[in-house]
């Protein structure tokens, strides 16, 4: 097939050679079930040719070197990922994607900016925290417990009966005991013992001595409680409730245990220190009380 000649007027009478009716006739446009079916007769397309593929209903024309699709449906020419998008494409079918909308892989993440025509993710915090403005993270916002301002989170309680005694000048358990697990690792714990305890001696002095632990430290101690010495007084026994109350920072969301150690005094003439003597009425106890930082 020749290339179009453009257009011409023809007079009745007037003898068509090959070349007018390839280069005029010729260059309507053509019919074709799909490319394959087009390209397959037309061997030799030449520039400005039209030809129609029903299968796709679409319009293509030839440019000299291939089949191009028309644009002559709308004045789009091609489309084009930009920030957070990706995808596009300038003939067929253009598939865009939000690339922010893939970057959320749970429940309660978040899309947050971190600077111009920037973005990341920010994964959904832990139970009960909020979200609050902090300027030296990347997103300038982070989770966080709420501001406890003092508020009491939660409370441990412990009751002991059984007495102990201690006859040593060696520290010794006293069995009250008790354990809290902490909800933020900015959580104080206040710890109030009230111990029931007893000196007793056979002659002289004596005294008792008692100590708080969180754990394996030791973070409180009474030295020289609870002294009985009267001269000429024998079989002497003195009773008080060592009543201690302190404010811990454990800085842990595990659980921690507290406990009592208690040793009679260094003076110790036969005597000792009885916790809970007798128990009954004569119990000890200790409240672990959370308090939001």
């Amino acid at each position: 097939m020749a290339a179009g000649l453009g257009f011409k007027t023809f007079n009745t009478g007037d003898i068509l050679s090959a070349s007018d009716v390839n280069g005029y006739l010729m260059q309507g446009v053509l019919v074709f079930t799909d490319s394959t079916a087009r390209d397959a007769a037309i061997t030799s397309p030449q520039e400005g040719q039209f030809a129609f593929t029903k299968n796709n209903d679409s319009l293509w024309y030839y440019n000299g070197s291939s089949w191009v699709a028309s644009g002559a449906t709308g004045d789009i020419e091609g489309v084009t990922a930009g920030v957070g998008i990706s995808g596009g494409g300038t003939s067929g079918t253009v598939t865009i994607t939000n690339s922010m909308a893939t970057a959320i892989d749970a429940k309660g993440d978040l899309v947050v900016g971190t600077g111009a025509d920037t973005f990341s993710k920010l994964t959904v915090g832990a139970n009960g925290t909020t979200l609050v403005a902090d300027s030296a993270e990347a997103t300038g916002l982070k989770w966080a417990t709420p501001a406890g301002g003092g508020k009491f989170l939660s409370i441990s309680e412990t009751t002991y009966s059984t007495q102990t005694t201690i006859a040593s000048t060696t520290f010794t358990d006293t069995g009250l005991t008790a354990s809290i697990t902490p909800s933020s690792a900015t959580s104080k714990v206040w710890v109030i013992c009230q111990q029931y305890s007893t000196t007793n001696r056979a002659s002289s002095t004596n005294n008792g001595s008692w100590r708080l632990f969180r754990d394996s430290t030791v973070i409180n101690t009474i030295d020289e409680f609870n002294s009985s010495s009267f001269a000429g007084v024998t079989n002497f026994v003195n009773q008080e409730v060592v009543t201690v109350m302190y404010l811990d920072s454990p800085a842990t969301t595990s659980s921690v245990t507290y406990k009592t150690q208690g040793k009679a005094g260094t003076t110790l003439n036969s005597g000792s220190v009885i916790y809970q003597e007798g128990g009954g009425n004569n119990f000890s106890k200790m409240w672990l009380i959370e308090i939001g930082a």
